[in-house]
């Protein structure tokens, strides 16, 4: 096929050129030429995300790139990019003692002379087992790479060497002090972002970070649509594990190029993630995840050589141990960034990302879920939603307080393009305050509205009501519609009965709990009056909530740097039961209560 037409791509304030062959999807085109546009349904027309605006051919207009077939050269607008994401890498801060599983050295080999005449193995052995008296180095493992050219490295410096070792496993010797070169690198995968810090092993700092949204996005906005994507395409999980492995290594790049910094001197990754993203990393099948009775192939911590897995680093790549299927190492993260396996009162970790994942406890054990609320306050099943994105409508106030002035504000103050989580959550909130809708989320009609401007702002599009939040001349204004509202009541009514169900199991009372934990990007921005006021959270535990931040990432991190920390992680899992909802007889009576604002 010729690739003889030009397509003109305007997003992010960029022009990108590509050339397309006559009849090629639109959609199709953009991702083979790496241009990211959010498509939640993998391409299948049913989410409305991948809209874009033709602008000079002859069906100008509104167009979604998976329903469009390129005839002609065309030019076109991106109106929802995941380039300009605001990424959440921001956590709690740390205060644990700096004393990585990792550890750097200097020795001095005695040289070998002819009444000493141990191989250079022996000799190396012998000086490390002298080092702290660590006797696990009687049986230490050297690759066969370090094997290699262990002989040349020891003598280049007059057998004054610095060796990096985790556990019983040399994993690097480098000839001459480097004692002061030791960094690790921690990642937080979600299923919609990733993050990776770049940190100092020594004392602890975060030198860089850099954030980017998760390239496997483009094959669905969450877990099963990724999952259904690898069953329907026998080479699925192969590429879902290329795009992550590959955007790991790109960010790795860019970290150390950024900071002058060797990649053979990563010599720890420690990852965090939800178990999905965790089995995609490693190229394992996740089918088992998506069905009864929700299997993963494991949980526990994992340590994998760095070129085992294709990961560019100097070291070894540690996998946090997760929980469950649908709780992962991300919550094992998160619980222990928080800090409430060390109290005695209880504490509840909300995480509010693609999924929803809360847990409850305190030092005597922990219980943990996954409710499927995510996808709404992410904007996946909401008609205009997005994610936070420049132009991202984020905060809505129905009646605001100088007549005139909008009822909304949006990301980085650009043109409203969509509506974000934490502008879904007011949105109902709102709409609920000024009686456009009722306890049971029906949408009123305009003759019941007391407000006169708000009951002009009801319409009839498609034979369902939508409330108007921003008009435009192009096509392209900006709804809530009634559907909206029935998908933020199923979300808020998973998260009020998850938290009901563990609150039950324990068998305690709201006073009981000390703080609810919130934590991911939606959480962060979130309003709590209007999580509160929709019912979502209990009203007795509005004044105990507390944001804190990307606590996958402060998990990650902490896990890097203390060897108390790992231990901790595995203690976490080790005492933290996972409670299937669907399995519950009374989740169905909450889930239903709750359903009410």
């Amino acid at each position: 096929m010729n690739n003889n037409i030009t397509v003109t791509i305007n997003a992010d304030n960029r022009q990108f050129i590509i050339k397309a062959f006559k009849g090629q999807n639109l959609l199709n085109a953009l991702i083979k030429n790496n241009i990211f546009i959010q498509t939640d349904c993998n391409g299948k027309g049913t989410c409305g995300k991948c809209m874009v605006l033709i602008t000079n051919a002859a069906e100008k207009g509104s167009r979604l790139a998976c329903k469009y077939k390129i005839m002609s050269d065309i030019e076109l607008n991106i109106l929802s990019s995941d380039a300009s994401i605001d990424i959440l890498t921001k956590g709690k801060q740390l205060n644990i003692e700096i004393d990585p599983s990792f550890q750097k050295n200097l020795i001095k080999l005695t040289p070998p002379d002819i009444n000493d005449q141990r191989d250079d193995v022996s000799r190396l052995k012998n000086a490390l087992l002298k080092l702290n008296d660590l006797s696990q180095f009687n049986d230490i493992k050297i690759n066969y790479k370090i094997l290699r050219n262990l002989s040349e490295i020891i003598r280049k410096d007059n057998y004054n060497i610095t060796t990096c070792t985790y556990c019983n496993t040399l994993v690097a010797i480098e000839s001459g002090d480097t004692s002061n070169t030791f960094y690790g690198i921690a990642i937080d995968i979600g299923t919609t972002t990733i993050a990776c810090y770049l940190i100092n092993m020594i004392n602890g700092e975060t030198v860089d970070i850099v954030s980017h949204v998760n390239n496997q996005k483009k094959y669905g906005a969450d877990v099963i649509s990724r999952i259904n994507y690898t069953i329907e395409d026998t080479t699925g999980i192969e590429v879902l594990k290329h795009t992550i492995i590959n955007q790991i290594n790109e960010m790795v790049e860019v970290l150390c190029s950024k900071n002058s910094i060797s990649q053979t001197s990563i010599y720890n990754m420690t990852i965090a993630g939800n178990t999905v993203m965790i089995q995609m990393l490693l190229g394992i099948s996740c089918k088992n995840i998506s069905m009864a009775p929700y299997i993963p192939v494991f949980t526990q911590n994992m340590d994998f050589n760095g070129d085992e897995l294709g990961i560019h680093i100097g070291g070894v790549v540690s996998i946090l141990p997760g929980i469950s299927g649908y709780v992962g190492s991300d919550i094992t993260a998160g619980i222990l960034a928080s800090g409430m396996i060390e109290s005695e009162k209880y504490s509840i970790l909300l995480d509010l990302g693609t999924n929803g994942e809360i847990a409850l406890g305190n030092k005597n054990g922990i219980i943990a879920c996954s409710t499927a609320a995510g996808p709404a306050f992410e904007g996946a099943n909401i008609k205009y939603g997005i994610g936070g994105i420049q132009g991202a409508i984020s905060k809505i106030q129905l009646v605001p307080p100088l007549p005139g002035d909008n009822i909304y504000r949006t990301i980085g103050d650009k043109l409203p393009i969509g509506i974000c989580g934490s502008g879904v959550l007011d949105a109902v909130s709102e709409l609920l305050k000024y009686g456009v809708i009722d306890e049971t989320g029906k949408m009123l009609n305009q003759n019941e509205i007391e407000n006169v401007d708000l009951s002009n702002r009801i319409v009839v599009i498609d034979k369902m009501k939508q409330f108007l939040i921003e008009k435009s001349t192009n096509n392209n204004s900006i709804y809530f519609t009634q559907k909206d509202v029935r998908e933020v009541q199923l979300a808020k009514a998973a998260v009020s009965a998850g938290i009901k169900i563990l609150i039950s199991e324990k068998g305690i009372s709201y006073n009981e709990i000390e703080k609810i934990y919130v934590a991911g990007g939606f959480g962060n921005f979130m309003d709590i009056n209007s999580t509160i006021n929709i019912g979502m959270l209990p009203k007795q535990l509005k004044h105990k909530v507390k944001s804190i931040g990307n606590s996958a990432g402060s998990g990650s991190i902490m896990y890097l740097l203390s060897k108390d920390q790992r231990k901790k992680a595995t203690q976490i899992k080790k005492s933290t039961t996972y409670i299937e909802l669907s399995n519950k007889a009374d989740f169905q009576e909450y889930f239903v209560d709750s359903m009410m604002f």
